[in-house]
């Protein structure tokens, strides 16, 4: 079997044995370490560095947005789209302005995100060893936090 091969199936097991919530934590996680690098690149003036790491960012990103489920979602999936577009025209003007004020900026409300989806994480665990949530209402009025 290839590497890439047993990449795909690492993948593909985590995928379905992590919960979701806590897979939306990690890929915040993901997006804070590359503005964090994107930050340190735009201090060192390295523009190929600042360049690659904003792509990761908006690959996350542009990933989350594409997930959310409008129809389940409601308010709360239409508030979260119009902030996945705000950090996506964000992590671009990194790459126009250079500055790592904006950096910051990202990595601060990513960061309250973060917060809000590992404590909805935390909550769905807790109901369930299977990490499935008891009542999606509780999911859903977790969620709002975030917005």
């Amino acid at each position: 079997m290839t590497v890439m091969r047993q990449a795909m199936n690492a993948y593909s097991q985590a995928v379905q044995t992590i919960p979701r919530a806590q897979q939306i934590v990690m890929l915040y996680d993901g997006v804070i370490r590359f503005v964090k690098s994107a930050r340190a690149a735009v201090v060192d003036r390295r523009i190929n560095d600042r360049y690659i790491a904003v792509q990761k960012a908006t690959q996350i990103i542009d990933a989350l947005q594409g997930c959310l489920d409008h129809e389940k979602g409601g308010d709360i999936a239409s508030n979260l789209d119009r902030l996945y577009t705000y950090f996506s025209f964000r992590l671009q003007a990194i790459n126009l302005e250079d500055d790592e004020a904006i950096c910051d900026e990202i990595i601060d409300r990513i960061s309250e995100l973060r917060e809000s989806w590992a404590q909805i994480a935390t909550a769905v665990n807790s109901t369930d060893s299977a990490a499935q949530p008891a009542d999606e209402s509780e999911v859903t009025e977790a969620a709002a936090m975030t917005v």
